[in-house]
């Protein structure tokens, strides 16, 4: 029972994170980078606090051994969420959230330098599918009328961040061992609401009542989103959790289809299928593997 818990909760997760993502993408037509990971993230920290709440004193729930842990992963988390938030200026949603599910076959390499752990043929074969279906998307911006330098810059910044939460995968798992959901998903919000303050003196725009609505909603559904993937975590092993990511490209395309219009071409549709097919390839070679363990 606790285990489909854990599965619900990620997949709830999916879906909070890609409407969260969904709304970054309308506010991003007039908020700056820096504006718009700092009202994200200031406003994901009260949703935050009242979760904790919910499992005990917050003395309780926000105790850490381990402080400096917390501020690697808040510093990894303001740098994916810095790139996550520069490839939604520039590419539609779905492409964008097909990018990121190279994370599980950056990881794997991460973890064989790391933690020794060996490279299978499964691997190789995902890598070399996961990166057809990047090349497959670059195609399809060039079909929709060549390939600019601003979807240059939202591929680069996809992979990026692909490899930056593949670092973060391995923190949080380390971290739910020991300090709790809660306290991960608070530190998280806190130092990327101070990275994004930062970029202050770079110059914000100045925000729509609408754009700045966006930006209370997308805190409020990202911070019960992170809340959500890292409880699913502490219940049960991330790699039987990480094949249900993957149901977030069907939100996504949904929101782009439905919302703003945008249908994928045919390189892009078949990109993104090679991505869902090569992460999911790896998450579920992972899974057969523990259970042989």
């Amino acid at each position: 029972m606790g285990q489909i818990y854990a599965i619900l909760l990620r997949i709830a997760a999916a879906g909070l994170l890609v409407a969260m993502s969904a709304l970054v993408y309308e506010a991003l037509k007039e908020a700056t980078i820096g504006q718009a990971v700092f009202w994200r993230s200031l406003w994901s920290l009260p949703v935050i606090l009242i979760y904790a709440r919910c499992f005990g004193p917050l003395r309780g729930v926000l105790k850490t051994d381990h402080p400096f842990h917390h501020v690697r992963r808040g510093l990894l988390g303001l740098m994916a969420m810095g790139l996550h938030f520069i490839c939604l200026a520039h590419l539609p949603i779905s492409y964008a959230t097909a990018l990121g599910f190279l994370t599980p076959i950056l990881a794997l390499p991460l973890a064989f330098a790391m933690l020794g752990e060996r490279i299978t043929r499964v691997l190789i074969v995902a890598s070399f599918l996961g990166f057809g279906g990047v090349l497959l998307i670059s195609f399809a911006q060039l079909e929709n009328g060549g390939l600019p330098p601003a979807s240059i810059i939202g591929i680069g910044a996809g992979l990026g961040f692909a490899a930056v939460m593949a670092l973060i995968r391995v923190y949080v798992k380390r971290l739910t061992a020991k300090d709790s959901p809660s306290l991960i998903a608070l530190s998280f919000s806190t130092i990327t609401t101070l990275g994004g303050l930062a970029t202050l003196p770079f110059g914000w725009a100045s925000l729509s009542n609408t754009a700045f609505f966006y930006l209370i909603c997308a805190g409020v559904l990202g911070g019960l989103g992170h809340a959500l993937s890292n409880e699913s975590v502490k219940r049960s092993d991330i790699a039987v959790l990480g094949p249900f990511d993957y149901t977030s490209i069907i939100w996504a395309l949904g929101i782009d289809v439905v919302i703003f219009g945008f249908e994928p071409n045919r390189f892009g549709m078949f990109g993104m299928t090679l991505i869902v097919i090569a992460g999911l390839s790896v998450a579920i070679s992972q899974v057969k593997r523990r259970q042989t363990v």
